[in-house]
């Protein structure tokens, strides 16, 4: 039965209804924090960036909701979500954006205040400006005011010589604090203006583009403890990074002998246009791709028939097999890749390429032409593959893998066979099969800036083998060089180096991808106290048969000005012919002092390509006069009436 109130009964409850609607209201914006939070985190991948913001919650328990302001122009709203603590539980994350009046970065603000002020100094400077001309303008009708009236006392004859002095002197002292103050004005007018270009160009610098909405994050919490954390996670774009590094090593004096340590600094160049600036992090570096999604796709079997119908043309789903078949394997290997990156980022996919509205009923159809040119079809049906389950980020990877498996089936191009290489070296790793980590020691802080940031990854000491470098077909320069081993526990990615010998810059190089335990080769500039020099001496040329026989002898002049013995690798090369038509014979590789290398790894490789190699000791102080020499010959024969070309 209701409940009816007297007027008298009315007017006693209403103060302590209005006092429970006020507690109410009171608790409920309790319950509500807004707050910025501490980016804690930050992983930098190649182009994305993932942050980690904390928020301590203290105060009472229950429900609240958490508002994190000031989120990134450039943040992925679908990456959006939030771990809780112990005693905190996360009931909903949501993104929402709202308009400003004014930008919503701190730095930003404070840039568009500065500006803002020198407008208004200007705008006064301009005002004083207007005042000037106003007492210019009097003081024009003042002097002719004073001319008229002269001219007519004069003809009266009753002319105040003393007052038009007065009057004159008062305007020439106006004229020229006016002239005084006009020019102090422009002076102070230019001033401003420069001071607001300027700052303009700050603000440009800092942002490339005004953002003039709050981005946030709304977290409905239950809270069961009266201390928690929160941590918020996101994507933003605009940030990657890419390696660098300074190779330092002992100057040749230096060096108790040729092996010794190259100190390797690894540095990332980083670029952080993200729109927040990381103020004291922990910063992790990876070259893995940012992913949402903790399981592997649902691989469902492929089911196909034989149907005696004609293909339709354009059909939905349709492999065109016409095409090379190569070109068709490279696209479907593009589209895969999209699609696997749609679904690790969380992003749900569109309609399926092939499908109509109940896309997990279709079919997709690959036309065949058999001998007899009749028309069959391989049909197989999306609801096989997909699991049954509906997620279409899965369907549509296995559509397209799908694809290239029924490519493979109606294709009519022959496929060879490729052999395994011979070569027992292993392939070198190529940074897009590498996915490496690094997480840097200390804390550090990246501004969002327009410029690329250095931060040191790491220092390492690496065992390295030198050794100085003779190419004389190439150049008549010799380099030193080393060998330098990756003794470290981490994979160094490719990326540009600058080499310093002795503490002094001596040039830039490159650093491919190493793995842990591989060597890669280092430069450290030219040797100015030694020099090579290659010079054909002789040619003979005779017939044999059908065949033109050509001799051909080499000399190589090395030149040591050094007051002690150089140990030397040098390197030449022989024509490599391909095919049968062209013999090739090394007659003589030198003296019986300077055999070929005998290094496995050479013998292996750069051997069976024409490349001579000879490890040297050049005797000290060998000039121009009297170089040291080392002379190789070798023979080509190949049917005179063809002639030689570059293949």
């Amino acid at each position: 039965m209701p409940i009816v109130l007297s007027r008298s009964t009315r007017s006693r409850r209403a103060p302590q209804m209005l006092a429970a609607v006020l507690a109410l209201t009171a608790a409920a914006s309790a319950d509500l924090i807004e707050t910025r939070g501490d980016v804690d985190s930050v992983t930098i991948f190649r182009g994305q960036a993932l942050v980690s913001r904390g928020i301590d919650l203290p105060g009472p328990v229950g429900l609240r909701e958490i508002v994190i302001t000031e989120l990134p122009e450039f943040i992925i709203p679908a990456s959006l979500y939030a771990e809780s603590s112990e005693g905190l539980e996360v009931r909903t994350v949501s993104y929402r954006m709202r308009p400003l009046a004014e930008d919503a970065r701190e730095n930003v603000r404070a840039l568009d205040q500065k500006i803002r002020d020198v407008k208004d100094r200007i705008d006064g400077v301009r005002a004083q400006k207007s005042y000037l001309e106003w007492q210019r303008q009097y003081l024009d009708k003042l002097e002719n005011f004073l001319a008229v009236t002269a001219q007519i006392e004069n003809s009266r004859g009753v002319l105040n010589a003393e007052t038009i002095a007065t009057m004159t002197a008062l305007l020439m002292k106006q004229r020229l604090e006016q002239t005084e103050a006009g020019r102090t004005l422009d002076l102070e007018v230019r001033t401003l203006e420069e001071q607001r270009v300027l700052l303009e160009r700050e603000r440009e610098t800092i942002s490339l583009r005004t953002s003039r909405s709050a981005r946030e994050a709304v977290v409905f919490v239950n809270q069961t403890a009266p201390n928690g954390r929160l941590r918020l996670n996101y994507l933003v774009d605009r940030a990657s990074w890419s390696p660098s590094y300074n190779l330092r090593a002992p100057a040749s004096s230096e060096r108790a002998s040729e092996n010794a340590d190259v100190t390797v600094e690894y540095l990332a160049s980083i670029q952080q246009m993200s729109g927040e600036d990381w103020t004291n992090v922990r910063l992790t570096l990876s070259t893995a791709t940012p992913a949402l999604v903790s399981s592997a796709p649902a691989l469902g079997p492929l089911a196909i028939a034989l149907a005696a119908q004609p293909r339709q043309s354009g059909a939905a789903g349709a492999v065109a097999v016409g095409g090379n078949y190569a070109d068709a394997k490279k696209e479907l290997a593009r589209r895969q890749i999209e699609v696997e990156f749609n679904r690790n980022m969380g992003n749900a996919p569109g309609k399926p390429p092939s499908a109509p509205a109940d896309a997990l009923g279709q079919t997709m159809e690959v036309a065949d032409r058999d001998a007899g040119g009749a028309d069959v079809l391989l049909v197989f049906n999306a609801q096989a593959f997909a699991g049954g389950d509906g997620n279409r980020a899965d369907l549509s990877l296995n559509e397209v893998a799908a694809e290239g498996q029924l490519l493979d089936v109606v294709s009519r191009e022959k496929i060879v066979r490729q052999e395994r290489s011979k070569s027992v070296l292993p392939p070198p790793p190529s940074e897009e099969s590498v996915s490496v980590t690094y997480s840097v020691a200390s804390r550090t802080s990246i501004p969002s800036r327009s410029d690329q940031q250095l931060i040191q990854i790491a220092r390492r000491q690496a065992p390295s083998a030198f050794y100085k470098l003779a190419t004389p077909v190439l150049t008549n320069s010799v380099f030193d060089e080393a060998l330098v081993t990756n003794a470290s526990d981490m994979v160094l990615l490719a990326g540009p180096s600058a080499s310093y010998a002795g503490g002094e810059f001596v040039g830039r190089g490159v650093v491919p991808t190493v793995a842990v335990g591989q060597t890669f080769t280092a430069g450290f500039g030219i040797d100015t106290s030694i020099r090579a020099t290659r010079d054909l001496i002789e040619r003979a040329e005779s017939t044999q048969g059908g065949n033109r026989v050509v001799d051909f002898t080499y000399r190589i002049s090395l030149e040591n000005f050094s007051k002690q013995p150089v140990a030397l690798r040098l390197l030449d090369r022989l024509p490599n012919p391909q095919g049968q038509d062209i013999k090739l014979t090394l007659v003589s590789s030198g003296a019986e002092n300077q055999p070929l290398s005998t290094d496995p790894a050479y013998e292996r490789t750069l051997r069976k390509s024409g490349i001579l190699r000879w490890d040297l000791t050049v005797p000290a102080e060998r000039g121009a006069a009297d170089p040291y020499t080392l002379e190789y010959r070798f023979q080509l024969e190949y049917d005179r009436q063809m002639s030689i070309i570059q293949r």
